[in-house]
C-alpha cells in the first residue's frame, strides 16, 4: 500500500510540474489513465521542435524504492533494429557495400544454404534465417552459432520471417567493413553525431548498467542488446529525420516495396509501420519493441511535426499505444 501510494505521488507531481510549467496542456486525462492502468515508464511529447512533456512515472528497480529518472535506460526492444539498419545504410551511401552483395562476402562460416542471401534480404527479413532460440544469457557466439547450424526456412528472397539473426549478421557485416567493432561503429557514427550520451550496447555481464530499469531479459548479443534513455531516443529519432545520420530521402526510399510480410504498411527496412497520403507523402511512421516487459512506442507526425517517445516496464505495450492516442487527442485540441 506505501508503495502504491508513493507512486500515485510520484505521478500526480511528475504530471503538474509538466502542466504547470507549460499551463496551456491539462494532462488531467494522461494522469487519470496512466493511473489506471499503472502505467511505470516515462513520456515524452515535443512539438514543432520544442520538448512539451517530459514525464517519469514509477520506479527504475522491481522493489519500487527507486524513482524514475531521465538517466534511466531502458531496451528498446525491436526499435534497437534501427541502429543496424542505419550502419548498414551509411556504408551503402558511400559505396562500401552493395544491398546485393552476398552476405558471404563480409561474414565466414555461414551455412551452405547461406551463400545466397544477400545484404538487402537480412535487411528485410527475407533472408530464410529462423527465429533466434533465446535463453538465459543468451551471447553473440550463441547467437553466431545458431546462424551456422541453422537450416533455411525458404529460398533466400522468397519468403519473410523476423528474425534477431538478421540483426547480428548486420552487426558482423558492418565490423568486417569498418574494422572496428560494432559498438565502436554505433558510438562514432550514430550516437555521437546524434549527441546521444547513456545509450550502450550490452554484451557481456559486466557491461550491466546500474541505470537499467529493471523487467527486461538477460542478453548480451552484438547489434541486438541496446539500452537508451527516452531522451536519447528522442535525439535519435531527431538526428535521423532531420538528415543528420543518412538523407531523409533515402531512409524514405527503403520504407515502400514489402511484399512478403503480409503486414499491412510495414516499412521495408526495419523502420516499424508507415501511413503515407494518397499523393505519396509520408504522413507519419511508428515502430514499437520488447523485451519482454520492457515496452518502447516510438511515433512521429510528420504532418503536424509531433513526436511521442513511450517507454515502459509494466509489461502492457497496449498501454503504450492507448497514451500515444489520448496524446494525440490532447494535442488537437491544444494550441502550443
Amino acid at each position: 500500500m506505501k508503495s502504491r501510494l508513493m507512486f500515485l505521488l510520484l505521478l500526480s507531481m511528475s504530471l503538474q510540474v509538466i502542466a504547470s510549467s507549460k499551463n496551456q496542456l491539462n494532462l488531467t486525462e494522461i494522469h487519470t489513465y496512466a493511473d489506471e492502468a499503472g502505467f511505470n515508464g516515462a513520456i515524452l511529447v515535443t512539438r514543432n521542435e520544442k520538448l512539451i512533456v517530459e514525464a517519469y512515472l514509477g520506479y527504475a528497480d522491481s522493489e519500487k524504492t527507486m524513482a524514475l529518472t531521465r538517466q534511466h535506460l531502458f531496451s528498446p526492444g525491436s526499435v534497437g533494429k534501427e541502429f543496424t539498419t542505419v550502419g548498414m545504410m551509411q556504408l551503402e551511401a558511400q559505396g562500401l557495400l552493395s544491398y546485393e552483395d552476398k552476405v558471404s562476402k563480409y561474414v565466414k562460416g555461414l551455412p551452405e544454404w547461406a551463400s545466397k542471401v544477400t545484404i538487402h534480404q537480412v535487411l528485410n527479413h527475407t533472408s530464410g534465417f529462423p527465429k533466434i532460440k533465446w535463453h538465459s544469457g543468451i551471447s553473440t557466439a550463441d547467437a553466431i552459432s545458431q546462424i551456422a547450424s541453422s537450416e533455411g526456412l525458404f529460398t533466400p528472397g522468397s519468403g519473410y520471417q523476423y528474425s534477431n539473426l538478421n540483426v547480428v549478421v548486420r552487426a558482423l557485416i558492418i565490423e568486417a567493413i569498418a574494422n572496428m567493432p560494432f559498438s565502436a561503429y554505433l558510438q562514432q557514427h550514430v550516437f555521437e553525431p546524434a549527441k546521444i550520451t547513456e545509450a550502450y550496447q550490452q554484451l557481456t555481464p559486466q557491461d550491466v548498467s546500474a541505470n537499467k530499469v529493471a523487467g527486461d531479459y538477460p542478453t548480451y548479443i552484438n547489434g541486438v542488446t541496446v539500452y537508451i534513455t527516452p531522451v536519447d531516443l528522442l535525439k535519435f529519432e531527431q538526428a535521423l529525420t532531420s538528415g543528420l545520420l543518412l538523407p531523409f530521402s533515402a531512409l524514405q526510399a527503403k520504407l515502400d516495396g514489402d511484399v512478403l510480410s503480409g503486414q499491412h504498411h510495414r516499412a521495408l527496412y526495419d523502420f516499424g509501420s508507415f501511413f503515407k497520403d494518397e499523393k505519396g507523402a509520408l504522413l507519419h511512421w511508428q515502430h514499437d519493441g520488447s523485451n519482454p516487459s520492457h515496452h518502447t512506442l516510438k511515433f512521429h507526425d510528420f504532418d503536424n511535426d509531433i513526436v511521442i517517445i513511450l517507454m515502459s516496464s509494466n509489461g502492457n505495450k497496449s498501454t503504450l499505444y492507448t497514451l500515444k492516442e489520448k496524446i494525440l487527442k490532447l494535442l488537437a485540441e491544444t494550441e502550443i
